[in-house]
């Protein structure tokens, strides 16, 4: 099957996104869509730019490097009906079109997500290098429901232990695999390597790499290498009712209209 890449704008990109990727959104920072194609039809997309913090992420990574030197995969996304090796083969034609027309781009970096039981094998099989592993958590809710900590933070205003479990959310804490592909020649890439402070290497994490821990309100902590079940992207669609608990919370409660409150 012939692929082939194109810039595609980037609201088709979102929405290619919003249809077939888990985590649904697009983040922010996005310089860079491409389509992948087969013929005319659009079987995946790439969003290529920053993370949060793009500064302090390249110059983690390789000190002597800036903003303009590299490009954060964002999101890469294809139908289920391509083959299974059809997302490295899209990841070669991406590093292949930067190189070409970007020639100032030194690093290609992503994040495998671990936490959603990804070691990152498409980039294995398009042979990125592997950098090693941070860990992050987020939450979950009675439904399955992902939730990020800023959500926590962002609608109930605190994401202390004793609040989250008794809103009944699960605190799930996992791993996230680093990742880098050079653009550059062998003397700059060898200089970089020697420079950072990560150790990079094609010894890969495999799935059982992949490990959870769970801490919730009945259960306490517990450590586990199966999946945890997730259900929507990540985004705290139901934030109202939290909100409202972790406020009726802290307020005392108020006696009705005519009436005066008994003195406690």
């Amino acid at each position: 099957m012939a692929y082939h890449v194109e810039p595609i704008p980037r609201s088709l990109m979102a929405a290619f996104v919003a249809a077939h990727h888990y985590a649904v959104r697009v983040p922010p920072h996005c310089l860079l869509s491409l389509g992948c194609f087969v013929g005319s039809d659009l079987v995946g997309v790439a969003s290529w730019g920053y993370g949060v913090r793009p500064r302090h992420t390249i110059q983690r990574l390789f000190p002597s490097l800036g903003t303009g030197d590299y490009y954060e995969l964002n999101r890469l996304c294809m139908l289920d009906s391509e083959p299974r090796n059809g997302e490295s083969q899209f990841l070669r034609l991406c590093r292949e079109y930067i190189r070409e027309r970007e020639p100032g781009r030194v690093v290609l970096f992503s994040w495998a997500d671990g936490m959603r039981g990804k070691p990152g094998f498409v980039y294995q099989a398009d042979n990125w290098l592997y950098g090693g592993f941070i860990r992050t958590e987020f939450y979950v809710t009675t439904e399955n429901e992902v939730v990020h900590p800023r959500q926590v933070i962002t609608r109930c205003g605190r994401r202390d232990r004793a609040f989250t479990r008794s809103v009944g959310l699960m605190r799930v804490r996992g791993r996230q695999f680093r990742y880098c592909h050079f653009l550059c020649g062998h003397a700059l890439r060898k200089r970089l390597l020697r420079e950072s402070p990560m150790h990079w290497s094609q010894r890969y994490p495999k799935l059982d790499d992949c490990v959870w821990t769970f801490e919730g309100a009945a259960e306490g902590s517990r450590e586990s290498r199966e999946p945890p079940r997730f259900q929507g992207s990540g985004q705290f669609r139901h934030a109202a009712p939290l909100f409202a608990q972790s406020q009726a919370e802290d307020t005392p409660e108020r006696a009705a209209p005519g009436r005066e409150e008994e003195e406690c």
